[in-house]
């Protein structure tokens, strides 16, 4: 099955374990002590850990600033810096990160570099994964708001193109024998909740994160398979303070629906 791990605020934490199969990590939270205490033990507890690189978050880190990230959480796995829809400048990155972190970063932690797939539309994101499995990659993200989703559903609502678009980037990677099965592959975050159902079956999909249950639980919102979705607005980052106990019925009955639906 594929494992999952859902963006939990301050007041959530708790939870992590239980409801988590992994732990994600959104580096522009790691200045509040709790969040990083949280990180620094579940490293400790050989939890897997995914460090997230702040992109979706709008934060443009050096990357020195990220190296002392990697240093201070010593994750399984390091997204490497990307750029939304920018192919060139996604590759570039990439190459520099392998060839000038990898090995170091290996040797010391341990740590696995991830690159994302970004680009214009399909034929870019399948040139960019093959360019990045020749590169050496062995941990690769498809991110879910491509402008190359859009692109391909322009007839489509917003939400709805971006879940068809990165289920076509999948089934057209298959379709070309282009995919690497071999390769560790991960879902960054979610349009639509009832996409991961899709991917069920393919064992070379390791891993998902998103928020999605935990939002929509701390605003009231029971996630449904039978109900159009509509996704909030807000980001963890809003609830990050804040005391969801009044909250936490819906919020477990989101997070128990999301894992039933991709079983």
């Amino acid at each position: 099955m594929i494992k999952v791990s859902h963006e939990l605020p301050l007041s959530l934490l708790r939870y992590g374990y239980k409801w988590n199969d992994y732990d994600y990590c959104l580096p522009n939270l790691l200045e509040y002590e709790q969040y990083a205490n949280y990180f620094k033990q579940a490293k400790k507890d050989k939890r897997f850990i995914i460090l997230d690189n702040g992109l979706f978050e709008g934060v443009h880190y050096t990357n020195s600033e990220l190296i002392t990230f990697n240093d201070l959480i010593q994750p399984d796995i390091f997204i490497v810096p990307d750029e939304w829809n920018d192919s060139t400048t996604t590759l570039r990155n990439a190459k520099q990160w392998i060839n000038q972190y990898g090995k170091p970063l290996r040797d010391t932690y341990k740590i696995n570099l991830m690159a994302v797939c970004q680009g214009k539309d399909i034929c870019e994101l399948i040139t960019t994964y093959q360019t990045l499995v020749d590169l050496g990659y062995k941990h690769i993200a498809f991110n879910h708001s491509s402008i190359a989703y859009t692109n391909y559903y322009p007839n489509h609502s917003k939400l709805s193109a971006q879940m068809y678009g990165r289920i076509e980037l999948v089934r057209r990677l298959i379709e070309t024998d282009t995919i690497d099965k071999s390769v560790y592959h991960h879902l960054l975050g979610a349009s639509d909740w009832k996409e991961f159902q899709v991917y069920t079956e393919f064992d070379w999909i390791k891993s998902v994160d998103t928020s999605s249950p935990i939002i929509n639980g701390a605003l009231g919102i029971k996630l449904n398979h039978d109900e159009p979705y509509i996704k909030p607005t807000k980001k963890i980052e809003e609830l990050f303070n804040i005391d969801l106990s009044e909250q936490i019925e819906d919020i477990i009955f989101n997070v128990n629906k999301f894992r039933q639906s991709i079983k």
